[in-house]
């Protein structure tokens, strides 16, 4: 147990000086620490790295501590008790003195504390806000507090209700013409459809998506601008199949996520489960089959698909209320927190978009964690006015 309290000891003074929070005893005390090995002094150098505070803290987050602690206390209870007490504490300290340093310092400059360094801005987590465009042109707002039935002429019925709008199928099966409503979700927005066949569609923000009121021919056919994760309904006689600038993705019943931003050069199809064809609509022999854990990355100017394994749960984080990002650049992750957040942004130097971080934050939380974090690296200046950020060379 001492050793354990020495770990915790050390693991908050070594956050409170990242923090400039250490009287002269504390620091006279934290230093003789350091000098007392040289594991000591390479832990620190790794902890004064801002760069891995985020990473560290998800890593605590994802740790699984009573099942760990139950594998190992087991053999607690054997006679060999008085031998495995000393041989725990060594694991234990191992394991917990870089996680506990980690997240205490990533507590800290996350505003856990009373200090404050810069003033709180004006930008603000979104919500769930989208458009829905009728089949007769007419726009109907929707929101995460609006409750409300909508009947399109074809006699379907549209619920829209918290945070979700729904479609079930109109009293009549002979429909004449095919109708189609359009989902706009705005900057700093997110809105779920489940479609007529029971696909579930999450939308991302400054999204649009296009899609039939119900699917009346062999196959079901939509539109998409921006980001969505399709949760699609089994159905072997109609394929699925979502247009995205250039290329078709084909599927029968699966998850997947689709990124394909008007201002992004590349689109991105994240295979979670199930199986996908795509094609580039350019040549009928362009097609690429997707297993699960893979993501296709699509250049429209050349039409050519790289396929690549990827971390699919932090591709379709942003569903789950999250956002995570590892060794990404800095324009990457702005871009991104942008949309959600609403803001607009600059950089006076172009090299400094290049510059890579990582870590995540919860998006419906503030997003003054996360540009603090960005300033303590000491890599970039972060200027906020109103809900404009400002990236400057230090």
């Amino acid at each position: 147990m001492k050793k354990i309290n020495i770990i915790l000891e050390f693991s908050e003074l070594i956050a409170r000086d990242r923090t400039g929070k250490l009287n002269q005893l504390e620091k006279e005390k934290l230093e003789k620490w350091i000098c007392s090995s040289e594991r000591n002094q390479q832990l620190y150098r790794r902890i004064a790295d801002y760069n891995n505070l985020s990473a560290r803290n998800s890593l605590y987050e994802s740790f699984d501590t009573q099942k760990a602690w139950n594998k190992v206390s087991k053999g607690l209870i054997t006679k060999q008790r008085s031998r495995l007490i000393p041989l725990l504490i060594r694991y234990a300290a191992a394991i917990m003195i870089p996680v506990l340093i980690g997240v205490t310092a990533y507590w800290y400059l996350n505003g856990k504390t009373d200090k404050i360094t810069h003033p709180i801005s004006q930008i603000t987590p979104g919500g769930s806000h989208a458009v829905l465009v009728l089949a007769n042109g007419k726009n109907v707002s929707l929101s995460n507090d609006s409750t409300r039935n909508l009947v399109e002429n074809d006699g379907t019925v549209i619920k829209n209700t918290i945070k979700e709008l729904s479609y079930a199928e109109g009293p009549s099966k002979n429909r004449k013409k095919t109708l189609f409503n359009t989902l706009i979700v705005p900057r700093g927005g997110e809105y779920t459809l489940v479609l007529s066949d029971g696909t579930r569609v999450s939308v991302n923000s400054m999204s649009k998506l296009v899609f039939p009121v119900n699917f009346t021919g062999k196959t079901r056919e939509l539109t998409l601008e921006g980001e969505a994760c399709f949760e699609v309904a089994k159905d072997k006689s109609k394929p699925f199949i979502v247009s995205i600038k250039g290329l078709k993705v084909e599927v029968l019943g699966t998850i997947f996520n689709i990124k394909a931003y008007p201002d992004d050069n590349q689109s991105f199809t994240t295979l979670i489960e199930g199986k996908v064809k795509l094609n580039s609509g350019i040549q009928s022999s362009n097609v690429s089959f997707l297993e699960p854990d893979q993501q296709a990355v699509y250049d429209p100017s050349t039409t050519g698909i790289v396929i690549q394994k990827v971390d699919v749960k932090q591709v379709v984080q942003w569903t789950t209320g999250k956002y995570s990002f590892t060794n990404q650049p800095l324009d990457e992750i702005i871009k991104t927190l942008s949309r959600w957040y609403d803001f607009d942004y600059r950089f006076e130097d172009e090299s400094l978009k290049k510059i890579r971080f990582e870590g995540g934050l919860n998006k419906y939380k503030s997003i003054d964690p996360i540009l603090d974090i960005l300033r303590e690296t000491g890599k970039v200046k972060v200027s906020v006015t109103g809900k404009e950020v400002l990236f400057s060379k230090i």
